[in-house]
């Protein structure tokens, strides 16, 4: 390709030369007219005819990952049929030129690097894009040195007759996966490169060295030469981890490049020869599960508590109304537990899956909890060996101004959204903010609610965020522009909680009140479709099965009633006796979990099938339980609690295996909820941050 600088193409004037490779060039390039610099690619191929077509449909692909680790695709066209792309401009060049062949780099820092780039292209996959060369030289260093992945032009080469000749296997061969270089590359194949990637910047080195045939034949036949042999201080579970990702089957490597990265992370928090490696496998169909191989100490099985001895069933009693207004119980005077966290927040907020109670004297309501349905009175649990704690948290956001009600992962698990505000609505944070999960770099921050906001819901494709307020309304809107908006306004009291259905084709919300709270409507034009009718008070949760049959509600007076989506006919009805928390379904759809104010300070699990409850967790005695999420995999439960804590109980054998500590003391957890696609979970509460921890 010859020359081009000075060329213009289309608002861009090429001004300087950055690099050329086999498949393009790259030119430094200035707007016409706002004088702003990009980077602009040149592929090295005229376009046929039939390929034309094929090179648009991909470059719109690449041209909406929109991305903090990806390099943003400005614009694209044809030049005399020579594709380009004019894309953003990272001034801190290539990971290659910071670090040169042969540098050995911290494994800390290999950690962060890895992180960002493993969530770039779990992106990317997520998208349906394989991005085929990743290497050093494709890794850019943007503003505040943060990684941008760069050079998708193999990914439009392949949208080309170009990918089938076979002298041109698009990729670099020494970051190469096997199934690539015989030409049919998966997900997996940007994983064993980033492998190679991390190979090389453990010990200098790619594994493989020599003539190009000698690689081909290397990387398809022959194992890696130990990293350990060469860096004796490295822990094995490092190599094991990076050894798992350049398994000559893609099967055989980590199910997601994202968990790849998790994987290399708590690998690389073991001390120095550790006994035993750990690595990340799937679990059916699941891949989210952490398998930890034997290592000691940092791995040890937490150890079993006994059984709670078996105990009657004992009903009980109600608190009058006067009691909790004036925060006193018959024979008490002083503040009560329970009535104090009213007193600070004006509210009870409840979090993931349901969102709020409040005080009556706030709502003057004079609506009383009773019930007669007998709950389980457990007695404390024998002494037993401490659960263990956990403290260290991956990324704690702090960018709220006020307590936050509610954080929720994005389907990819890229990103957070979160929102709260305080009860004075004159200063209160009621903004949504959407950040990038693991970098806490704010993506958007929306603006269109008038109060503070309560719950916060990513439709199951990812491309709309749902907003509940205390302003009456559930906004839906675009999470990276804040366009799109669908304001709906048919309650009448402030918007409590909110579910998607899993097809996000209708919102489920309910609200304060004593008619109309529970509304069934069309997300994608803001019709009501219709209201259920089973509460007479307040609903503080609402829950979608995720088989998109079922609806659960919950209300302040207790009431937990289950009902067809489509039609709002009520299946069963529970009573806890106290307003219910949060409810969370099981990822069968045959279990749901509720937390609630009852004395015992419970999480229950519900049967369906059997219309009662299965299993009692049984808590600390005035540790309210606030908000109850169920893992992607069904085998664990998050419970967050008053005290500031989060606990994880192991559903099948109902304990304890892991209490979080990580948010301050006492700052109620208002919300908690694992990611879509592995351990991290992402809490949040009465400290004014979002907290992203990995269970072990």
């Amino acid at each position: 390709m010859t020359d081009r600088i000075g060329q213009q193409l289309g608002h861009y004037r090429l001004i300087g030369k950055l690099g050329a490779g086999g498949f393009a060039e790259v030119y430094q390039a200035e707007h016409i007219y706002l004088n702003t610099l990009a980077a602009v690619k040149l592929l090295n191929t005229s376009l046929i005819s039939g390929d034309v077509q094929n090179f648009h449909n991909e470059a719109r692909t690449i041209a909406r990952l929109i991305h903090p680790h990806i390099v943003q695709v400005l614009d694209f066209g044809l030049e005399e049929n020579i594709p380009y792309l004019v894309m953003e401009y990272a001034p801190g060049g290539t990971l290659r030129q910071r670090h040169p062949r042969g540098t050995q780099i911290p494994l800390a820092l290999i950690v962060k690097y890895v992180r960002q780039i493993a969530s770039a292209l779990q992106f990317a996959h997520t998208n349906r894009l394989i991005h085929r060369d990743v290497k050093p030289e494709n890794i850019l260093l943007g503003n505040n040195n943060k990684l941008l992945l760069g050079d998708f032009g193999a990914a439009l080469l392949a949208s080309t007759s170009l990918l089938f000749s076979t002298q041109n296997i698009i990729g670099t061969v020494s970051y190469m996966a096997p199934e690539q270089l015989r030409g049919k590359p998966t997900a997996a194949s940007d994983q064993y490169a980033l492998g190679i990637v991390v190979y090389e910047w453990l010990c200098g080195y790619c594994p493989f060295q020599g003539s190009l045939a000698e690689m081909n034949n290397l990387h398809l036949y022959e194992p890696p030469p130990s990293l350990c042999a060469r860096i004796p201080m490295l822990s094995p579970s490092v190599e094991h981890v990076v050894m798992k990702a350049l398994a000559k089957q893609p099967e055989q490597r980590f199910p997601t490049i994202w968990d790849f990265a998790l994987a290399l992370e708590q690998a690389s928090q073991q001390k120095q020869a550790a006994a035993s490696p750990l690595y990340l496998a799937g679990n059916g169909g699941s891949h989210n599960q952490v398998t930890m191989l034997a290592a000691q100490a940092y791995l040890a099985p937490p150890p079993s508590l006994p059984p709670a001895p078996a105990a009657a069933p004992q009903v009980m009693p109600t608190v009058p109304v006067e009691y909790i207004e004036s925060g006193t119980r018959p024979g008490q005077s002083r503040l009560s537990r329970r009535a104090f966290v009213g007193s600070i927040i004006g509210l009870a907020v409840i979090g993931s899956g349901g969102t709020l109670g409040w005080l009556l004297t706030q709502r003057g309501s004079g609506q009383t909890t009773s019930s007669t349905s007998p709950l389980p009175h457990h007695t404390p649990t024998p002494k037993a060996t401490p659960v263990p704690t956990k403290s260290n948290a991956v990324y704690v956001y702090k960018e709220h101004q006020d307590q936050v009600f509610s954080a929720a992962w994005s389907p990819d698990d890229s990103y957070i959204a979160s929102a709260g505000g305080n009860t004075d609505t004159k200063t209160g944070d009621d903004k949504v903010h959407v950040w990038h999960a693991m970098t806490g770099q704010d993506a958007y921050l929306y603006q269109g609610h008038a109060k503070l906001v309560r719950k916060v819901a990513w439709s199951p494709d990812g491309s709309r965020i749902a907003s509940a307020s205390k302003d009456t309304t559930v906004q839906v809107w675009d999470p990276f522009t804040g366009n799109n908006i669908i304001v709906y306004p048919d309650h009448a009291n402030e918007v409590l909680s909110l579910a998607w259905s899993p097809d996000g084709k209708r919102i489920v919300s309910s609200s304060a009140g004593t008619t109309k709270n529970v509304q069934v409507w069309d997300a994608n034009a803001g019709k009501f479709l219709f209201s259920y009718n089973g509460h007479d008070s307040d609903v503080t949760s609402v829950a979608w099965t995720p088989d998109g049959k079922y609806i659960a509600s919950a209300d302040i007076k207790g009431t937990v009633n289950i009902w067809y989506a489509q039609t709002g006919a009520t299946i069963q009805t529970f009573s806890q006796n106290a307003w219910v928390s949060s409810l969370a379904w099981s990822p069968d759809s045959a279990y749901l979990a509720t937390g609630d104010y009852n004395d015992d300070d419970s999480v229950r699990i519900w049967d369906m099938s059997k219309g009662s409850f299965s299993q009692v967790y049984s808590g600390t005695i005035g540790n309210l339980v606030y908000t109850v999420a169920w893992s992607s995999d069904g085998k664990y439960i998050a419970a967050g609690y008053q005290d500031g804590q989060v606990k994880i109980w192991q559903y099948d054998a109902g304990k304890p295996v892991l209490i979080y500590t990580g948010h301050k003391e006492n700052a109620v957890i208002m919300s908690v909820q694992w990611s879509h696609h592995g351990n991290d979970i992402a809490s949040c509460g009465f400290d004014k941050t979002v907290q992203i921890w990995t269970m072990p």
